[in-house]
């Protein structure tokens, strides 16, 4: 979704976020309340990028493996297959819901900031481009 925005409708978007549990909702509404800031800092981009990875690095297999453990759990569910299965201990069923649900809000909080800097970045190249051709342009009037 940062790399290409325009590919994800609002309606997609909208229901990405409505998927997402109330007080995640909640708690990314109070962190992005109130921001006007500009994104333009690139040291901080960086550190933002660099904590998005870490979270990221453990969140993201504990998700796969929830998700794979839940089309599993529907297979065997169907076809009356009873197994014991050690991949719900490796999911988020048995995380720190509050914690977990903090990494989740940061990661939100974080691809904002992002998003906004590389929107941001994109756009004084444009303006940066355009100022520069218009320079070439009347000098060589």
């Amino acid at each position: 979704m940062i790399k290409t925005p325009h590919l994800i409708g609002l309606d997609a978007r909208d229901d990405l976020y409505g998927m997402l549990p109330s007080s995640i909702r909640s708690g990314l509404r109070a962190r992005l309340k109130g921001i006007g800031f500009c994104a333009s800092d690139p040291v901080l981009a960086g550190e933002w990028k660099d904590a998005l990875g870490r979270i990221l690095g453990w969140l993201s297999p504990l998700a796969h493996n929830m998700i794979k453990w839940q089309s599993e759990r529907s297979f065997e569910q169907q076809n009356l297959m009873p197994k014991t299965n050690v991949l719900l201990l490796q999911t988020l069923f048995f995380a720190n819901k509050e914690k977990t649900e903090a990494a989740i809000t940061e990661l939100l909080v974080g691809l904002n900031y992002i998003w906004r800097f590389e929107r941001e970045m994109t756009a004084k190249a444009l303006f940066e481009c355009a100022n520069f051709n218009g320079f070439i342009k009347s000098t060589k009037t």
